[in-house]
């Protein structure tokens, strides 16, 4: 148990030990698959952020018809997240409480977007993955940290010892080189990309990557989508040929009525009665 437990990736660790029931020695995989395919009954989206109670307020408000629970969530008395009520502490003088739980918070700061939501959902990944590449294993931010305090002329060599992808272009070469950021060696990254469903995402959907295992996987998620639309395009294309043969056989019968009502002997009625 102890030895499959420690290969689990922390937001699996975390699944793991939240997990009510007994779990059998040799049935950790069995629980995952099971905490798997109930998170995955989600509904799919393609919006990146599809935002909490209180996003969905202000659109009642907007629209004019806000409930007392919308106004409730605005006025800060109700859960941002869920728009259950805030513990007794949250009223206390000097107090400023957004969330009801902790559950709330992790889930708010995840998937209610705003202007600061890659910082907080890097944030989130960071606190169980530490910046680790979940694919190579590559301690990405350890890097990021040792490069940050070389001088640019020893950075390149630093890089090139680490076995570190290079960027392609000069430009971003010499950003990395003179000004190097967290976010140039590891991303939050969605497993199921956003373009595919997975919009909207909680920690069970976001992995560390360092910036060159990202960018791989970012090459793979473009090809699939080429192939999406190529489908796409070859099923509308196959649609309009249809159309056309059936068109293509209307026409021959069509032109072949006209011709027998042409050639049909025309009787004129010369009783005048």
């Amino acid at each position: 148990f102890s030895s499959s437990f420690i290969s689990l990736r922390e937001i699996e660790k975390k699944s793991i030990k939240k997990w009510a029931l007994p779990i059998k020695p040799n049935g950790i995989k069995q629980t995952l698959c099971k905490i798997v395919s109930e998170s995955v009954q989600r509904p799919k989206t393609t919006a990146r952020y599809a935002g909490g109670r209180k996003e969905k307020a202000l659109e009642n408000l907007d629209a004019g018809n806000a409930t007392m629970e919308d106004h409730r969530v605005l006025n800060g008395m109700a859960c941002a997240w869920c728009g259950g009520n805030l513990p007794k502490a949250s009223f206390q003088k000097g107090v400023e409480s957004t969330y009801c739980s902790q559950e709330c918070a992790e889930e708010g700061r995840l998937r209610r977007g705003g202007m600061y939501a890659s910082t907080r959902v890097r944030a989130q990944v960071f606190s169980l993955e530490n910046g680790i590449c979940q694919k190579c294993g590559i301690d990405a931010n350890a890097l990021y940290l040792r490069i940050n305090s070389l001088e640019p002329p020893e950075r390149l060599n630093a890089l090139m010892a680490a076995k570190w992808k290079l960027p392609k272009s000069s430009k971003a070469l010499q950003n990395l080189l003179h000004n190097p950021k967290e976010s140039d060696f590891w991303q939050a990254d969605h497993i199921l990309a956003v373009a595919e469903g997975g919009g909207d995402a909680g920690l069970d959907n976001l992995r560390t990557l360092c910036s060159p295992c990202h960018q791989v996987e970012t090459e793979r998620l473009r090809g699939r989508l080429k192939l999406v639309d190529k489908s796409n395009s070859d099923t509308k294309e196959s649609s309009r040929d249809i159309r056309t043969w059936f068109a293509s056989q209307s026409r021959p019968m069509e032109k072949a009525k006209e011709q027998q009502r042409s050639s049909s002997p025309v009787c004129i009625d010369l009783d005048t009665g």
